[in-house]
């Protein structure tokens, strides 16, 4: 009875604390949303730590959340994909000797062969598609330099693989992604993407609804979604037969 008690007055303090600071400039939207697949997403697939065994992730940049990730779930072993010769190198060098991670220096979309690479001024933002008029205006991007990379798609490395969560950060490419993981995405328990609601934040790029429905068409609902101001972010999905009913 006291610990409760407890618990109610602890509770009513950090609310009142809350109510007092700007949560947005402490834990914006879209990194909660990382934050809580990083640490919980065995509890929204109703799974142990270890029972969490593949993660992919598509657009590495420096893997700046694999420690966390392989520190949060013992079992796992983490794929990733970077294609860009900013960060290849140092993404390398930093888990050349952590047998649980795996590196491609490649570019995944939905056909196999060899295509442009678009970086831009900003660090991390590259893509297979050039700077739209959103991120022009929005965050002040520009193109930067253009090389040409390799691509495959999920299907022709995973086709059979079970994939507890696919991580997609390309920049708007995440739609081209997926079309090259059909078979995947049936083995794919979570996706925690990136994303925007707008259009043209890239050319061509893909727009919340249009990601959502395209994940809605292979089972899956989405679960937390987090933005800017400018609304882009990233949003979870989870398979449908995964849910706790």
């Amino acid at each position: 009875m006291k610990r409760n008690l407890i618990v109610r007055i602890f509770s009513k303090l950090v609310n009142k604390i809350y109510r007092r600071i700007d949560l947005f400039k402490i834990n914006p939207p879209y990194d909660y949303v990382q934050t809580i697949n990083e640490q919980s997403i065995h509890l929204y697939l109703n799974l142990s730590k270890e029972d969490i065994k593949k993660w992919v992730i598509v657009g590495g940049y420096l893997g700046n959340e694999i420690s966390t990730i392989l520190r949060n779930y013992p079992k796992c072993e983490v794929v990733v994909f970077e294609c860009s010769e900013r960060y290849i190198k140092a993404l390398r060098k930093k888990f050349a000797r952590n047998s649980r991670v795996t590196v491609f220096n490649k570019a995944v979309s939905d056909v196999e062969g060899t295509m442009s690479f678009y970086e831009t001024n900003l660090r991390g933002s590259g893509s297979l598609l050039e700077v739209g008029e959103l991120a022009e205006k929005s965050y002040n991007m520009k193109s930067a330099e253009t090389f040409s990379v390799e691509s495959i798609t999920l299907d022709s490395l995973f086709r059979d693989v079970d994939i507890d969560v696919l991580q997609i950060d390309v920049q708007g490419a995440e739609l081209k992604v997926l079309k090259g993981g059909q078979r995947v995405l049936e083995n794919t328990k979570s996706v925690f993407s990136e994303v925007s609601i707008y259009n043209e934040l890239y050319k061509g790029s893909v727009n919340m609804k249009d990601l959502n429905d395209e994940l809605s068409r292979k089972g899956f609902v989405l679960a937390l979604l987090g933005t800017d101001l400018n609304l882009t972010g990233n949003a979870l999905f989870l398979k449908t037969s995964n849910i706790v009913k």
